[in-house]
Order: C-alpha cells, then structure tokens, then sequence
C-alpha cells in the first residue's frame, strides 16, 4: 500500500475531496482541514486516478522528511 497526500484546490471543501476520493478507491485516514490535505493509502500497482478529480490540486507520495541539525 503507498501513502498519498492530496491537496485541496481554493475554494473546494476538503470533506467534499476526501468524499471523492474514497469513492475512487483511496482509503482516506484523515482530512486536514486546517491545511486543506487529505491523507489516505491506496494499492501501490493500481493506484486510482485522483488527479483528475473535482477539488483536487495535486496528489503526491507520502514521505519521511529527515531535518539535519
């Protein structure tokens, strides 16, 4: 399973996107509202086509973000 974040477009309501998306087969864990982000798993060799939805302003993998110090 791959971890994505997809980022909601200005003027969209991120509970709308999360709708959407589950219902193109993202398995959504949490809406940030406050950031506009839904964060959700799908299956890593068929992932759905989310780009392409209503409300949507990019999708993109979820990563480890590793700050030197």
């Amino acid at each position: 399973m791959a971890r994505v974040l997809v980022s909601v477009a200005p003027g969209h309501e991120p509970d709308d996107v999360a709708a959407a998306c589950a219902a193109a087969g993202l398995q959504v864990e949490k809406v940030l509202h406050a950031v506009g982000v839904v964060v959700g798993t799908c299956d890593d060799e068929h992932p759905p086509d989310l780009a392409g939805l209503p409300g949507v302003g990019g999708v993109e993998p979820d990563g480890e973000v590793h700050l030197d110090r």
